[in-house]
């Protein structure tokens, strides 16, 4: 599963792998535009909140059932901030919702081996997302868009640090 799954986010530094994308010597690279980055931002609060809810059914251990818990709530949270967001500069992001069960969470295994490489998703789907909503947050020139993803780096922080607590504790049971 991939967080920012847009062409546009892979023209401000986002690439698979987390490699950066350079537009060419000497260029700036274009102001990334809100509705863009509220799409691709709302695509990823539904993944990551379906992938909540698939931690919540599938987790082997407590931890990740209440990781998943997490999901679900903070990324319906920020969702609920950045569609109200889209709603006073007029962006539909309907045209930018996954359908249902495009998440690939679903296929993983049930119990510990889920356990792990669900933490793994989530470790590097969160670091990707931080890099990300850092970069735009840089590099917009709109200011409700810059605080909004101000505001919503400590929340990707708190989740990339709790699975990095799952990971280190399925490797120490192994």
């Amino acid at each position: 599963m991939t967080i920012f799954v847009g062409a546009r986010f892979l023209r401000y530094g986002l690439i698979a792998g987390g490699l950066l994308v350079v537009e060419g010597a000497g260029q700036a690279a274009d102001p990334p535009q809100t509705a863009d980055v509220l799409g691709d931002l709302h695509q990823a609060d539904q993944k990551e909140i379906e992938a909540g809810m698939i931690a919540q059914k599938n987790g082997g251990s407590q931890a990740v059932r209440d990781y998943g818990r997490m999901l679900v709530k903070d990324h319906s949270a920020a969702d609920k901030k950045l569609a109200d967001l889209a709603t006073k500069e007029n962006i539909d992001l309907l045209a930018s919702t996954p359908a249902r069960g495009a998440n690939d969470m679903g296929t993983m295994a049930t119990g510990p081996s889920f356990d792990l490489k669900f933490a793994q998703e989530m470790l590097e789907d969160h670091r990707k997302a931080i890099a990300a909503v850092n970069d735009a947050r840089d590099n917009t020139n709109d200011p409700q868009l810059k605080k909004l993803l101000g505001d919503l780096l400590p929340t990707l922080e708190k989740h990339e640090s709790a699975a990095e607590k799952i990971i280190d504790s399925q490797t120490k049971k192994r």
